[in-house]
């Protein structure tokens, strides 16, 4: 199943950037003012960044697997590779932060098993990827300098209403004030819509009622509509499955968990349905699987203990 997972996201991606090459200075200039290419499959643009760079680090992980055979190591290898050359090349912001956050970690893992020279080598690629996309990819440049100019509006409290940066930005100080009135219990998970237009009839940052958006942050989310009740359950669901040693030493669980919950630091992963069914398939497959291996290991190592020996009856009879 990981394996179709990482060749099925290598392919639509190469199918992408294929799209992307007929016409790249349309699909450039578009970055410029903020826009993104979906997936020829028309996916969500910041799921299908994410679906990618899983796609990268699960696919190192199971072309290392004793069952792999050698010509599914090498298409992984190149599936991985076209996971990460796509989210280069079409530059998606979130795509890329989870990519390199992901990176990072991997790097520390190499050094913690003493792999001293893979983990330098990966810190060295962490340092010089970005550096080598912004000088070599128009994409990138486009997508640097917009999201620069984007925030720029924000800052100098300039009109809004075209800019996606900004316009979460306004959300989150819009979230923050409800936030502070309700931090116990929030709001409620089915009316923070209300709240939030409710926020904005008394503070609306110039931003017509068609572009206010909900908060862009899954943990602010949990806090608007839950509160510290809510954010906690949030954070039990991604961290509790920790709590249990086979669990911690599963590499396919940690990148999962870290790429999920560090996407949810820019975006409602949750909120869309194909996050959510990304979010539910990845946790069942993995984390749910997991746990249910280890409790019956754990049960059936503490059965042999708990069965008392059958006490020797004699058969001969006593004269």
């Amino acid at each position: 199943m990981g394996s179709v997972f990482v060749l099925g996201a290598g392919a639509v991606g190469l199918a992408t950037l294929g799209q992307y090459l007929m016409d790249p200075a349309r699909a450039n200039a578009a970055f410029g003012i903020g826009q993104n290419m979906q997936s020829i499959t028309l996916m969500f643009h910041i799921t299908f960044g994410v679906i990618l760079a899983l796609s990268f680090f699960w696919g190192l992980l199971l072309r290392r697997e004793a069952l792999a055979a050698p010509w599914l190591r090498v298409a992984l290898l190149v599936a991985a590779a076209a996971a990460a050359l796509v989210l280069h090349v079409l530059a998606y912001r979130t795509g890329l932060l989870v990519f390199y956050v992901g990176l990072l970690a991997y790097a520390l893992r190499a050094l913690g098993q003493r792999r001293w020279v893979w983990g330098l080598a990966l810190l060295l690629l962490l340092g010089l990827g970005p550096w080598v996309a912004f000088h070599s990819l128009e994409s990138v440049r486009q997508r640097v300098d917009a999201t620069l100019y984007d925030v720029e509006q924000y800052t100098q409290g300039h009109d809004l209403n075209n800019f996606s940066l900004s316009r979460r930005l306004v959300a989150v100080e819009t979230a923050r004030v409800i936030i502070a009135e309700h931090w116990l219990f929030g709001v409620g998970p089915a009316d923070t819509q209300a709240a939030m237009r409710e926020q904005y009839q008394w503070r609306d940052f110039g931003l017509r009622p068609a572009n206010r958006v909900e908060v862009h942050n899954q943990y602010l989310q949990a806090l608007l509509g839950g509160g510290l009740v809510g954010l906690a359950l949030l954070l039990a669901v991604l961290l509790g499955p920790f709590a249990q040693a086979r669990v911690r030493r599963n590499p396919y669980i940690g990148f999962f968990v870290l790429i999920q919950g560090t996407a949810m630091m820019v975006d409602s992963v949750l909120a869309l349905q194909i996050g959510l069914n990304l979010f539910v398939f990845g946790y069942g497959f993995l984390i749910v699987a997991e746990e249910t291996a280890s409790n019956v290991t754990a049960a059936a190592n503490q059965l042999p203990s708990q069965v008392q020996p059958a006490p020797i009856v004699s058969t001969r009879r006593e004269r």
